[in-house]
This record gives structure tokens, C-alpha cells and sequence, in this order.
């Protein structure tokens, strides 16, 4: 490949990587719009409501909502035209002009065509369908999308109708070959939009067939039928209707061998012509090139007629800013294919003047570039068209790719504010509804006062248990047990040789004390071990503190379940272990209720965020029993420090050794089980002061009460279902808007990150 293929590529490749980003926004605001249609409906049905004021009714209403909603799908829209844009494989230039300026002969020299496949001809248009070639070195074909009748009908002979004033269209093929057409209209242009739809009447029987709707496949050689009108010799040949394939084809797809350099990624999408006299030729040709092209080509041709930058090549340009959009600079989109007739210099030189003064201020390519070449020629194209035109881009599309970007995230801003203040508007007409409507606020209240008093009435109850619990801590057996079964499980481990086995423990001993001349050299790192695994050991209490959470949780749990009515139905009775699951469902729902309980949901979530263990509860307690475990101790009357094992370096030895540590070990364990027996309050205290502050913090914090209506508001029809049944129909389709409204609120406000 050649550099500037290289480049190519990795300008697509550089796109590609763009893609995830865009694909979010795009699926964000389609998300908008549903988001608006589902707020409409929701309004409508609560301003339905028989009991809603009439004054307040009529105010819930998002004012210009349609036109915002069309704005929202044109931000959408604009975001897929990006996506499609980054995810084409080819760099796409489009290639227009009047007829008879030269544009079929160009794309025949920039393809390898020829008039096989893009006929050429003068004096009339001759290219009828819209096609994409593609550069592909094995393939050769054309795939050929079908009309399907009815978009024959809507998108052919409805604007031909619509531009002839006619009142009626036909809704049928059968109908469009019976209809009786006007014998005669006023204007030169209506005589020729009359004859155009005669002319598809007559040949209908050549076409119809092919109305598929589908995509076809034909050769090459057999493509010109299905994108070209009929020639001058074909029409004066016809002794009836002339064959008219190319009714059926919305578009046409080309592929072939391109005859030039750097077209590995390239794409040609030829337009027909301007000027035509299908009614908006011009707007369906700005609509096709909005889609598919980075840059354009604008044919212009030096003749006796054209030699001049005339009012319909203006119009042309101003078409082509239109589809620029958002990219700043019309000279990096918009390029000019001035086609020089060698045998006419006089022209070619007056042509070339008219651009220079009438399109660039007398400065050479000062506003659009002017390539100028004869089309005819392929190698002179490639040299002066294709190869400079792609060194351009190379450099200018990721500029505007940033500019197309940039400008479609501005204006989706610009459609976020708006829809923001819409919705702040609603927001406090949805304040006063909230307010007034559905069940008084005395029934609410009430409901508060019964929730958050039998709550306070039964947690205090347990606080109360808990305490008396924490009092007689002596009288539990399952703390006794837990620390027994860990001393127990410390001495079976030492009589196993410290979980070595004694002889493999006094050989291992005996080898290390002669290897290093010295028994600290073994007995120094035993020490240690020793040490850790008795703490692991007894760490096992782990399991007695989980045991013990577990049961404050479940008794917690029950508690809050059985004043919360239907709401946690599905958890009664409560499984024993699952209370953590209901609290931490009931924090969620305080979390995320239409009128969130911030700090009510914080203290069920400090209930559960504690961990009680062993090594940060007791351990510290208990630490100092593990210290005469060490290799060097401090003498208890001298005060100083001495080594605490010396024996010889001898199998004798190493037995004194081992009945020394297992010794000392034993002492040591000894020690920490009647340490810990004497904290055996503790992991109830601990419980209890958790449960207490858990039901001071629900109860009585500074946002307790508001919180609390706020609860009830958001689920008192979930709690008491037959009471508010009735009441909260108006809340339900309330709180339906409210909920609406605030997820669209929530995607707007992305725009803002």
C-alpha cells in the first residue's frame, strides 16, 4: 500500500475507535424521546383523573412539547448520521453536476466504467438512479435495490402528483395504469412533469415485474438498462412505450476494479443530475449526500452555454453547504471539477476566469478548490482529481469529523436545556399536585405515627432483651463452647508435634541445631510459628461472632417486617439467616423511593456494615498471654533480657527442646482460655450497644419524622394495600409522571457531565 492509503486507513480506523461513544448518545436520546412520548401520556392520564383540580389540570401540560420532541429526534437522528458516518469502511466522495456537464464521464474515468455500466450522452440526462461504486480488485457486479410498489407510489409518482396540483394519488399500481391524467396543463414545466408521469403510465408493463422490493443482482455489462433513461435513439426507434427498468431502482451498488492508486478504501456515489425536472430532484439529491459522502465533487464544463459560474450553480453550492452542516469550511468539503475541452482554450480559458472572479474573489482556490482536468482522460484524473483530492482529506477529515461532532453535541445541549426547563416547570406544577391531590396529607400522617411508633415500641423491646443478654453473658453456653472447642483443638495440635508429628518435629530440630551450631537457630522461627498458629486457632471464634450478628439481624429484621404490613410479605415468616437480605432490601427501598430517606437508609446501612472478629475484638485483649512465646524473654526478677532455651546439640537435646515448647505452648493457651472467658460479655455488649444505636439513630435523628412521611408517601400502597387501594389511584398515575419525569430529568443532565 502506498502512504497515502496508509493514511486512509488509519483515518478509518481512527473513526472506528470514535464509535462506542457516539453509539451511547445516539441510544441516549432515542431513550429521550421515549422518555417525552411516555411523559405526554402519563400527563394526559392524570390530568384525566376526576378528582384532579381543574385549574391544576390544565396546567399540567409541557408547554411546545411536540416541538421539543422534534427536536430531541432531530438530536437522535443527528447522532446516526454520525455513526453511520464513522462506520463506513470507505472514505465516500460524491460526485454531482447539471447534465451535460461531463459528471457520468468523470465517474466512467475515476471507476473504469464505461458506457456499458454510467452511459455518457449530450443534450438530454441520462442518469436516472443513484448509485455507490466501490473499489473491489476480484469482484465485479451490481446489486440493485428494488421499488416495492408502494414506495413506488410514495416516493415516484406522489411527488410528480403533488407538483401537477392533482388532489388525488393513486393507492394502487392498478389504480396509477387506469388513472386518466389532465390532456393539457398551462406551464412548460407542467407539460414536462405530465409527460414524465405518461411516460412511467405507458411503460409500467416493462417495470412492474420488477417492483420486488428486494435487492437484484445483475452483471456489469447489464447494469446501464436499470440506471439510465432511455437515448435519443432509443425513443425514436420505439414504436411504443419505451422499456423504463429504472423506475423499479431506488439505488444502484457497483463494484469493480478502480484503474488508480490509494482507492483500496474509496467510494464513489454518483448522484443524478441537477436540474432535472423531478419535482425536489435537488432536496432528495442534499438528502442522499448527507448520509454517504466526506467530500464532493461539483462538475462544471466549459461549452458555448456554461462558461460561467451561473444562479443555478449558486444554488448548487448552497445545497452543498447544507449538507456540510456543522463542518466549518466549505473549501474542505466542497471541490470543483472545472472539465476543460482541450479542442476549446477560448472556453476552457473563460471558464477558468468566471470561477476565479465569481467564485473565488480573483484569489486561485481562495474559498473552493478548482481542480481543473479533462474528464475524458483517467490518467489525467487520477493525477488532477483523485490523488490531490485524497491528499486533502487525509489531512482535513479528522478536522471535520471533530467539527461534525462538536457541532452535534452543541446543539444536543442546546435541546437538553430546553427540555430541562421544561421539566423544571412541570416540577412545580407536579409540587402543588403533590400537594393537593390524592390522599390528605392528616391520613399520611397517621400512618407515619403508627409506623414509626410500633417500630420504636418494638425495638426498644429488643434493646431492652439484648441488654439483659449482654448482663447474663455468663449464663451462655455458646461463648464457653466456642472458646473450649478452640483450646482444645491448640492442645491436640501440640501433642501432634506442633502438626509435624513428634519425631519428624525432633528430627527436623536435631538437623538444624547441628547444621547451625547453635539450638536459637530452629528454636527462634518455632517460637514464632507457634505463636501465629495459636491466634489463628483460636480465631476460630470467628464463626460464634457471625452466628451471634446473625441472630441480632434476624431479630432486627422481624421486628421491621412486622410493622411494614404487605411490603415485605414474601419474607414471612422470616427464615432464620435472611435478615440481613430484608435489611438491606428495606435500605434500597428507603434509597431509591420516589422520595428518597437518606438518612433512615443510613442507619440501616451502619447496622450492617459491622464486622465482629476475633482478631480486632478480643485479640488485643489477649495478645500479652502469647508473650512468653518468644525465643527472648525478660527475666522476671533482673529485669533484663535472656535466651530462654539452651540446650546441647544432641538427640537428647532436641527431646528437652520439644518438651519445653509444647510446655510453654500449653501455658500460653491455658492462659488465653481463661482470658477470653473473662471477656465473655463482651460480643454481647457489643450486640447490644449496635441494636441500641441502630434504633436511637432510626428513631430520633434530625430527619427522622420528615423521612418517615416520606417512606409512608413513596409505599404506604405497597404496606396497607386494601386501605389505599382506593386513594392512591390519583398517586399512582401521579407518581407515574413524577417518575417519567425525573428519568428524563436523569438523561439530560448526562449532557452536563
Amino acid at each position: 500500500m502506498s502512504d497515502l492509503s496508509d493514511a486512509i486507513e488509519a483515518l478509518l480506523e481512527a473513526r472506528r475507535s470514535q464509535l462506542p461513544a457516539v453509539e451511547r448518545e445516539s441510544a441516549r436520546w432515542r431513550t429521550i424521546g421515549e422518555r417525552l412520548v411516555e411523559l405526554e401520556s402519563a400527563l394526559a392520564d392524570l390530568r384525566a383523573h376526576a378528582g384532579l383540580d381543574s385549574e391544576l389540570s390544565a396546567a399540567l401540560v409541557v408547554p411546545h412539547l411536540p416541538e421539543i420532541r422534534r427536536r430531541a429526534a432531530e438530536v437522535m437522528d443527528s447522532f446516526g448520521v454520525i455513526t453511520s458516518r464513522f462506520t463506513r469502511r470507505t472514505l465516500n466522495i460524491g460526485v454531482s453536476g447539471a447534465a451535460r456537464m461531463g459528471k457520468s464521464t468523470l465517474l466512467q474515468s475515476l471507476s473504469g466504467l464505461n458506457d456499458r455500466q454510467i452511459p455518457t450522452g449530450h443534450g438530454i440526462p441520462v442518469t436516472a438512479v443513484r448509485s455507490r461504486i466501490f473499489h473491489s480488485p476480484a469482484v465485479r457486479r451490481a446489486e440493485l435495490e428494488m421499488h416495492s410498489p408502494e414506495s413506488f407510489l410514495t416516493e415516484v409518482v406522489s411527488p410528480l402528483h403533488a407538483a401537477l396540483e392533482l388532489s388525488a394519488v393513486p393507492r394502487t399500481i392498478a389504480e396509477f395504469a387506469a388513472w386518466i391524467y389532465p390532456s393539457s396543463v398551462e406551464s412548460a414545466r407542467a407539460r414536462m412533469l405530465l409527460t414524465r408521469l405518461r411516460d412511467l403510465q405507458a411503460a409500467l408493463a416493462s417495470y412492474e415485474p420488477l417492483l420486488t422490493g428486494g435487492v437484484k443482482t445483475v452483471p456489469l455489462e447489464d447494469v446501464r438498462r436499470y440506471v439510465a433513461y432511455p437515448t435519443h435513439e432509443e425513443l425514436d426507434r420505439a414504436s411504443g412505450p419505451v422499456r423504463r427498468a429504472y423506475a423499479a431502482v431506488r439505488e444502484a451498488r457497483i463494484e469493480c476494479a478502480f484503474p488508480h492508486e490509494h482507492v483500496a478504501r474509496i467510494g464513489i456515489v454518483d448522484l443524478p443530475g441537477l436540474g432535472e425536472v423531478v419535482p425536489d430532484a435537488d432536496r432528495r439529491h442534499v438528502s442522499g449526500l448527507r448520509n454517504e459522502v466526506d467530500a464532493v465533487l461539483l462538475v462544471k464544463r466549459s461549452s458555448e452555454t456554461s462558461s460561467f459560474f451561473d444562479e443555478t450553480d449558486a444554488t448548487t453550492l448552497s445545497l452543498l453547504d447544507e449538507v456540510r452542516g456543522f463542518v466549518r469550511s466549505a473549501s474542505e468539503f466542497t471541490f470543483l471539477v472545472h472539465n476543460a475541452d482541450p479542442a476549446h482554450t477560448a472556453l476552457t480559458e473563460n471558464l477558468r476566469g468566471d470561477l476565479l472572479r465569481n467564485v473565488n474573489d480573483g484569489e486561485e482556490d481562495r474559498h473552493l478548490t478548482v481542480f481543473e482536468t479533462d474528464v475524458r482522460d483517467p490518467a489525467r484524473v487520477g493525477e488532477e482529481v483523485l490523488t490531490p483530492l485524497l491528499t486533502r482529506l487525509a489531512d482535513g477529515l479528522p478536522v471535520m469529523d471533530r467539527e461534525v461532532l462538536a457541532g452535534t453535541r452543541s446543539r444536543a445541549t442546546v435541546v437538553c436545556d430546553r427540555i430541562g426547563l421544561a421539566l423544571t416547570d412541570l416540577g412545580r406544577v407536579l409540587a402543588e399536585v403533590g400537594r393537593s391531590a390524592g390522599v390528605p396529607e392528616e391520613v399520611n400522617d397517621a400512618k407515619t405515627n403508627q409506623l414509626r411508633g410500633g417500630l420504636s415500641v418494638k425495638l426498644r423491646s429488643l434493646v431492652h432483651q439484648l441488654g439483659a443478654e449482654a448482663g447474663n453473658a455468663c449464663a451462655d453456653p455458646g461463648f464457653t463452647t466456642a472458646v473450649a472447642n478452640a483450646y482444645e483443638g491448640v492442645l491436640a495440635w501440640i501433642e501432634d508435634g506442633f502438626g509435624l508429628g513428634g519425631e519428624k518435629w525432633r528430627k527436623a530440630a536435631l538437623t538444624c541445631m547441628i547444621t547451625e551450631g547453635h539450638a536459637a537457630a530452629f528454636a527462634g522461627p518455632e517460637f514464632s510459628r507457634i505463636r501465629v498458629e495459636i491466634s489463628r486457632r483460636f480465631a476460630a471464634l470467628d464463626d460464634f461472632f457471625s452466628a451471634r450478628l446473625t441472630d441480632a439481624w434476624d431479630r432486627t429484621a422481624q421486628v421491621v417486617a412486622s410493622e411494614c404490613g404487605a411490603l415485605f410479605d414474601d419474607a414471612q415468616p422470616l427464615a432464620e439467616g435472611h435478615g440481613r437480605e430484608v435489611l438491606a432490601r428495606l435500605a434500597r427501598l428507603m434509597t431509591d423511593s420516589a422520595q428518597p430517606c437518606p438518612g433512615l437508609a443510613a442507619a440501616v446501612e451502619d447496622l450492617l456494615d459491622v464486622r465482629l472478629e476475633y482478631r480486632t475484638l478480643l485479640h488485643p485483649r489477649v495478645r500479652a498471654d502469647l508473650g512468653p512465646l518468644n525465643l527472648q524473654v525478660t527475666h522476671p526478677e533482673a529485669g533484663e533480657q535472656m535466651q530462654q532455651v539452651a540446650v546441647p546439640l544432641t538427640a537428647e537435646g532436641a527431646d528437652e527442646l520439644y518438651e519445653i515448647l509444647s510446655s510453654l505452648a500449653e501455658q500460653a493457651a491455658f492462659r488465653i482460655q481463661k482470658s477470653l472467658l473473662r471477656e465473655q460479655a463482651v460480643p454481647s455488649a457489643v450486640i447490644h450497644a449496635l441494636v441500641e444505636q441502630f434504633e436511637d439513630s432510626l428513631i430520633r435523628s434530625g430527619t427522622s419524622i420528615q423521612e418517615f412521611r416520606r417512606f409512608v408517601r413513596s409505599y404506604r400502597h405497597d404496606m396497607w394495600p386494601d386501605e389505599f387501594r382506593g386513594m392512591d389511584e390519583a398517586n399512582a398515575r401521579f407518581a407515574r409522571v413524577v417518575r417519567v419525569s425525573k428519568e428524563a430529568s436523569a438523561l439530560v443532565g448526562e449532557d452536563r457531565k
